[in-house]
C-alpha cells in the first residue's frame, strides 16, 4: 500500500477560504448609484430580473436578468440604475496566505450568461436557510467563482512557501494590524535584527516590510467598517491612528473615498 502527500497543498487547501462577508437580496432603483468605488472583496451579483449598470475603464456594462457578475476586488468602478433590479448580491473573499484576496489582480468585471437555472435556485437556497441549504448555497458560490477563473483563463499562481521567520511575521501582522507594528517592533518579537527581517521579508514577498503592514492596515480598516455600530472613531483608535482625521485621510489616498463614503457605498 502506497500514500502520496502533497505538504504545499494540504497547506494551502487549509489556508484558501471563501470568506462571505454579506449575501443579501435587494430590489434596487435610482438611488443605487455611486461613482469611483473600490473594495477589498469580490462582489458576486446574481440579477433575477431588470437591469442596471456599472462602469470601469471607460467601459459600460449592463447588468441584465439571467446572468452572473464578478466583480474582483480593488477594481475601481461607478454603478447606477435607471428604473429597477432584483438580485440576489455576494461579498466575498478568497484570501491567501499573505492575506491578499486571489482575485485583487485582475480588473475586469466577468460576465457568466445564461444562468437563469442558477439564479433561481441559490435564490431558493438563501430563502430556505436551513443547514442544508447553506452548504449547497456555498457548493454554488464556489462554483460561480471557479466557472468565472476558467472563462477568463486567470492565472492565480503557484503555491509559495515561505521560511518561518516570514510566516511568523505575516501572522503577527495579520493577528493585529496597527500603526505600531514597524520592522523595529516586530524584529524584536521575532529576535532578529530589523535589517535582517526586512531582507528576507522583501526577497520572499516581493514587497517591502513597511508596504505590507500599510496594506493590511487598510484592509482591516476596510472589513471594520462594514460593523456599522462602529464609529469612525472607534476604528481609527483600534488601528492606531492617532485621531480619526489622520485615519481618513490615510484611508482617502488608498481606497479614493472617505470611510463614511465607503460605508454607503459597500451597500448592495
Amino acid at each position: 500500500m502506497e500514500v502520496l502527500t502533497n505538504p504545499l497543498l494540504y497547506k494551502e487547501l487549509n489556508q484558501i477560504n471563501m470568506n462571505i462577508l454579506e449575501m443579501s437580496f435587494a430590489r434596487i432603483d435610482r438611488e443605487w448609484n455611486m461613482k469611483n468605488v473600490i473594495s477589498p472583496f469580490v462582489r458576486i451579483y446574481y440579477v433575477q430580473s431588470g437591469e442596471a449598470f456599472i462602469q470601469y475603464h471607460n467601459q459600460t456594462v449592463k447588468l441584465s436578468s439571467g446572468n452572473i457578475y464578478l466583480i474582483p476586488s480593488h477594481l475601481e468602478f461607478s454603478y447606477w440604475c435607471d428604473s429597477s433590479m432584483s438580485k440576489l448580491y455576494a461579498h466575498i473573499n478568497l484570501l491567501d496566505y499573505n492575506n491578499y484576496d486571489l482575485f485583487s489582480g485582475y480588473d475586469k468585471c466577468i460576465v457568466l450568461t445564461t444562468k437563469q437555472p442558477v439564479i433561481n435556485s441559490i435564490i431558493q437556497e438563501w430563502q430556505q436557510g436551513d443547514i442544508l441549504s447553506s452548504l449547497s448555497l456555498k457548493s454554488t458560490l464556489y462554483q460561480t467563482v471557479v466557472e468565472a477563473i476558467l472563462q477568463e483563463h486567470i492565472s492565480l499562481g503557484t503555491i509559495e512557501e515561505y521560511s518561518d521567520l516570514v510566516k511568523k511575521a505575516i501572522q503577527i501582522i495579520k493577528d493585529k494590524p496597527h500603526q505600531s507594528l514597524t520592522a523595529q517592533t516586530l524584529a524584536e518579537l521575532l529576535f532578529v535584527s530589523p535589517s535582517q527581517l526586512q531582507k528576507k521579508f522583501r526577497k520572499e514577498m516581493k514587497l517591502s516590510l513597511g508596504q505590507y503592514i500599510k496594506e493590511q492596515i487598510m484592509f482591516a480598516a476596510a472589513n471594520l467598517l462594514r460593523d456599522q455600530d462602529k464609529s469612525i472613531k472607534e476604528i481609527s483608535d483600534t488601528l492606531g491612528f492617532c485621531d480619526q482625521f489622520h485615519f481618513s485621510r490615510r484611508f482617502c489616498d488608498y481606497y479614493g473615498m472617505s470611510p463614511s463614503l465607503y460605508r454607503k457605498s459597500i451597500l448592495f
